[in-house]
């Protein structure tokens, strides 16, 4: 009886996966907020000198997760 269930079954369609081509594996992309500095631009003084703060995006790592991969490193 297993037997011919066995044979009855479709076979799997083989799903490949392919390395992101943003991140190129690693789940971890440049930050957009700053650039990958982990620095950003919040304000001018009274003189016109910018005024840089910790990224919000980032927190100041400098890497965010990739979008295009979600983090994982590998695309369907």
């Amino acid at each position: 009886m297993l037997e011919m269930e066995r044979m009855r079954r479709k076979p799997r369609a083989q799903t490949s996966k392919r390395q992101c081509h943003r991140c190129y594996g690693t789940g971890q992309t440049a930050c957009r907020g700053c650039g990958g500095s982990g620095y950003a631009a919040t304000s001018r003084d009274p003189t016109g000198q910018m005024q840089n703060s910790r990224c919000t995006a980032c927190f100041g790592n400098k890497h965010t997760r990739c979008m295009a991969c979600k983090g994982v490193g590998y695309m369907e």
